[in-house]
């Protein structure tokens, strides 16, 4: 089985499409190895602009670059590239400038490097943009599809990349459709939402969960905005959701799922589980455990959630 990173996919597929786009371009900022944009720069010299150590500056000549017909690709980490939050609203979000904001290394796995750069507050700044859409993939089949669905239209979009090593999730047919929330094991107790890097360590502790009687559906919401009407039919058939993501526990996928679920006129059982503080320096094992988003963390969530909570477990 074939173990990589979002950003290792990304960078594979990103190099193939331009091939065949013309349009598609690159800007960089110092971090061409770690976004894994090197072997676009490699292929297509012509087409990739570097920056430096210079998000905003990137984000400007980006958003020109769209204006004047290209689709281009800004790369750099998660934290760093929307911490340039003034220069997205303005330069991207406000003239609808087709720019694909690459955000890596999202999510505690940054590990050592502490919380000066780990990705855990993008999904909050960019969900605040109204024509952004977000994409995060959890493993290459998902990642390949998305970047063929970024180079078909000029709409401004954040991707949001892993660092870690994720293993195939889904099958060979299955399909990308942004904004539809997919069914990836069906149970009966609690619908369990989330995306990215965190698909493969639920999907995991379904086994764990199965020892206590405890039936989830895990449901992959990998792109945002998502569609109203089918986490509406999700949770109404569950009663009970709970959603759990690599991010602060503020302002990212649970606030997706929250505010439709409150929307509801159904009594829908809700809880979400995230990073609640600024996050620490440590390997990522210990800081997942730490943070209880590994398999046992999320074993340990759930089942109290549907205990506490009178769930159908």
């Amino acid at each position: 089985m074939t173990v990589r990173s979002t950003r290792d996919w990304f960078g594979d597929a990103l190099v193939e499409l331009a091939d065949d786009h013309d349009d598609v371009m690159v800007v960089n900022c110092d971090l061409a190895s770690a976004t894994r944009t090197s072997r676009f720069a490699e292929r297509h010299p012509d087409r990739f602009v570097e920056c430096g150590i210079a998000e905003a500056n990137a984000i400007g000549i980006a958003a020109g670059l769209a204006q004047e017909g290209y689709r281009p690709f800004v790369a750099s980490f998660a934290h760093f590239i929307t911490g340039k939050y003034l220069e997205i609203f303005q330069s991207i979000g406000l003239n609808g400038a087709g720019v694909v904001v690459v955000g890596t290394h999202a999510g505690l796995a940054i590990g050592q490097d502490g919380p000066t750069q780990m990705g855990l507050r993008d999904l909050a700044l960019m969900r605040t943009l109204p024509n952004v859409e977000i994409l995060q993939p959890a493993d290459g089949h998902e990642t390949r599809q998305m970047l063929e669905h970024l180079v078909s239209h000029h709409r401004p979009s954040y991707l949001r990349l892993c660092r870690q090593p994720l293993r195939e999730v889904h099958a060979g047919d299955d399909r990308f459709v942004p904004g539809r929330p997919a069914v990836l094991h069906r149970g009966t107790d609690v619908a369990v939402f989330t995306m990215g890097g965190m698909l493969p360590v639920v999907l995991d502790a379904v086994d764990e969960l199965a020892r206590v009687g405890i039936h989830p559906s895990v449901v992959n919401a990998s792109s945002l905005p998502v569609a109203r009407a089918a986490v509406e039919e999700i949770a109404r058939a569950h009663g009970s959701v709970f959603v759990v993501e690599d991010h602060a526990d503020v302002g990212g996928l649970g606030d997706e799922i929250a505010r439709i679920v409150a929307g509801m006129p159904d009594d829908v059982r809700f809880e979400a589980w995230g990073v609640a503080d600024y996050a620490q320096a440590g390997t990522p094992g210990e800081l997942y455990a730490r943070y209880q988003l590994d398999t046992a963390g999320v074993t340990r969530r759930l089942t109290t959630f549907l205990r506490d909570r009178g769930g159908r477990s």
